[in-house]
């Protein structure tokens, strides 16, 4: 007859660990939120378009070996010196 699976003991916890955390301020109002963006932070952009545009963005971007982000942003470019900066 095969022996059952035993387990293992649990790694001790560290307590110099936690006695050494450092907190973190945290923001008063939602405006400092959103002051406090570096200029270069990358966020996700999800929106819902027809497939023949995304098949589009992904074709030129074959085409001119740039990546769909940088077509995004030269377009957004583009849009803001035809009609103005936001």
């Amino acid at each position: 007859m095969a022996k059952g699976l035993t387990l293992a003991e649990p790694p001790r916890r560290r307590t110099e660990a936690r006695a050494e955390a450092v907190e973190v301020p945290v923001a008063s109002t939602a405006a400092n939120l959103f002051a406090k963006q570096r200029e270069d932070e990358k966020v996700q952009f999800n929106k819902r378009i027809e497939r023949h545009v995304a098949d589009g963005y992904a074709m030129l971007a074959i085409k001119t070996g740039k990546k769909v982000p940088d077509l995004l942003r030269e377009g957004f470019e583009a849009l803001e010196a035809r009609y103005g900066k936001i």
